[in-house]
C-alpha cells in the first residue's frame, strides 16, 4: 500500500515541491522570463494539429452560428456568425476529479448533467476531463502502477505518461481551448497556484525521458520519444535543465478571489509542480499556450489531498470566475 500517495498526493515524488510554497499577498506574480534569465519565446514544432474542430462549435467561415447539443454540434443553424470559446479543465487524482464532475459532458461521470454552457454568464463553455479509479474510487489503497492507482482505460487522463500525452493532445486539438487549467493532487497544501513548469534534469546528463520519475505503469515507465506524442517530446526536450515556462493564469486575481473564502491556505509556488505526472501535465498546458495563438491563459493548480470536495469545488469556481473576468469573452479571438 502507498502511504506516500495519501501523504503527498503524488506517489514517491521527491520532485513535488510541497514544502517550498509560501503564502503570498495578491500582489505576487511570477516572472515572465525563464529560470535561465532568457525571455520566453514560442517553441516550434514539426507537427500541426490534426484533431477535429471543437465539438459543438461552428466554423468561423460559415454564415451562421450553430445551436443545439454542445457535445455533438447537432442542431439548427440560426443567427449571425459566431464561434465556440471553450475553457478546458483537466484533473487527476481526487479531489480534483471530483471537483471537476459538474463540467463533464459524460453522463456516466456526471449523471447530474453538464453545467458548462455559457458558465457564469461569462460567454465561455467549460468542459472538464479526468480519470476514474475503480473499483472504489480511491487510488490510495492500490500500489503505484496498479489499475486502481493509475485509473481506468475507459476514461481520460490516466496517471500515466503515455496515456496523458495521447489524451491531452487529442482533447486540446478537439476543443481548441482559449483557456486551459490543469489540476492535480498535492500534499499538505490547500490551493497552490504553480508559478512555472519544466526545468527538470539539472543533474541529468542523459536525455529528457530520464528527467521524469517512473510512473511504474505499462511497458514504458518514462515519457520517451517513441511512446509519447511528438509535441509532448518537444515540450520536455525544450523546457528542461533550468529552462521553464511561466504560468499564464492571472495569479494575483486568483489569490484575491480564493483567499477571502477562508477554506484553506492559498499559496503561490515559485518552483514547479515537480517531475512526476503533475509537472508533466502542467508543462503540457503551458506548452499548448505557446503553440496556440488563440489560447490566452493556461496554468496548473495543486489541490491538497485532504481538502474536502465541497471546498475544492468552491475554490475552483472562484478561480474560474477570476480567470474569465480577466479575459472577457468578447475580447478573445475565435480559435
Amino acid at each position: 500500500m502507498l502511504a506516500s500517495l495519501a501523504a503527498c498526493g503524488e506517489p514517491a515524488d521527491p520532485g513535488e515541491n510541497t514544502g517550498s510554497s509560501t503564502a503570498v499577498p495578491a500582489t505576487t506574480e511570477p516572472s515572465t522570463t525563464s529560470s535561465t534569465g532568457d525571455a520566453i519565446t514560442a517553441p516550434t514544432t514539426g507537427e500541426s494539429s490534426t484533431g477535429s474542430s471543437t465539438s459543438g462549435s461552428s466554423d468561423a467561415s460559415s454564415s451562421d452560428a450553430t445551436t443545439g447539443d454542445p457535445t455533438t454540434g447537432e442542431g439548427s443553424t440560426t443567427g449571425p456568425i459566431g464561434c465556440a470559446k471553450n475553457v478546458v479543465l483537466m484533473g487527476y487524482w481526487p479531489p480534483t476529479n471530483e471537483m471537476l464532475r459538474p463540467w463533464s459532458t459524460d453522463p456516466t461521470q456526471n449523471p447530474d448533467g453538464w453545467i458548462g454552457a455559457n458558465w457564469g454568464g461569462h460567454g465561455y463553455d467549460v468542459y472538464a476531463f479526468f480519470p476514474e479509479f475503480p473499483p472504489d474510487g480511491d487510488p490510495t489503497d492500490d500500489d503505484i502502477g496498479e489499475p486502481g492507482a493509475v485509473g481506468s482505460p475507459d476514461y481520460d487522463l490516466r496517471v500515466d505518461y503515455q496515456a496523458t500525452s495521447a489524451d491531452f493532445w487529442r482533447l486540446v486539438d478537439e476543443y481548441q481551448p482559449v483557456i486551459l487549467v490543469t489540476t492535480s493532487r498535492g500534499g499538505d497544501i490547500g490551493w497552490e497556484v504553480e508559478a512555472r513548469e519544466g526545468g527538470h534534469g539539472l543533474d541529468n546528463p542523459g536525455g529528457p525521458a530520464q528527467d521524469w520519475l517512473s510512473d511504474a505503469h505499462g511497458a514504458e515507465h518514462h515519457p520517451t520519444k517513441a511512446t509519447t506524442e511528438s509535441r509532448s517530446w518537444d515540450a520536455i526536450s525544450e523546457y528542461r535543465q533550468g529552462k521553464t515556462l511561466p504560468s499564464q493564469l492571472p495569479i494575483e486575481a486568483i489569490v484575491a478571489a480564493t483567499e477571502p473564502l477562508g477554506l484553506t491556505s492559498v499559496v503561490v509556488d515559485q518552483q514547479t509542480s515537480g517531475n512526476f505526472l503533475s509537472g508533466f501535465l502542467g508543462l503540457h498546458g503551458l506548452y499548448y499556450n505557446q503553440l496556440a495563438p488563440h489560447n490566452v491563459a493556461a496554468g496548473h493548480i495543486h489541490v491538497g489531498y485532504g481538502l474536502p470536495v465541497a471546498d475544492a469545488s468552491a475554490l475552483l469556481e472562484a478561480t474560474l470566475h477570476a480567470v474569465l473576468q480577466a479575459h472577457p469573452a468578447d475580447a478573445v479571438d475565435c480559435p
